[in-house]
């Protein structure tokens, strides 16, 4: 601006502060622009970071829950596998000892006269 002290500003100086005002507003918008685009990125990339360790997180906890419910079902099946075994045994002594009980009686006078003879001792003392 041309002014001088002693003499008012012309519609050129005003003209000219403007457009220097609307350019400096300008550089300062665009400046601004920069920035928060910037920022947005940033913020962005921060996201982006956090919810991929977030998703990793995830992926590691359904993984050991996972790997956590097969060793419940292993145990669960050897368990009843366990009970099977068990159950069998059972039903294989009960079966054994109602069959054989009547045998082992028949027989018991025969054994016991065969231990006494060996024992040395008379069966009909």
């Amino acid at each position: 601006m041309t002014t001088t002290p002693d003499r008012e500003p012309t519609l050129a100086d005003v003209v000219e502060q403007i457009v220097a005002l609307r350019s400096d507003l300008g550089q300062s918008r665009q400046e601004l622009n920069d920035k928060l685009e910037q920022s947005r990125q940033e913020l962005n990339d921060k996201l982006e970071q956090s919810r991929q360790e977030l998703n990793d997180k995830l992926e590691q906890s359904r993984q050991e829950l996972k790997t956590e419910v097969e060793r419940w079902d292993e145990r669960f099946f050897q368990f009843q596998r366990d009970n099977l075994t068990t159950a069998r045994t059972i039903i294989i002594t009960a079966g054994s000892v109602v069959i054989l009980s009547p045998v082992l009686q028949a027989f018991a006078p025969a054994i016991q006269t065969v231990v006494s003879r060996l024992a040395g001792v008379d069966p009909l003392q």
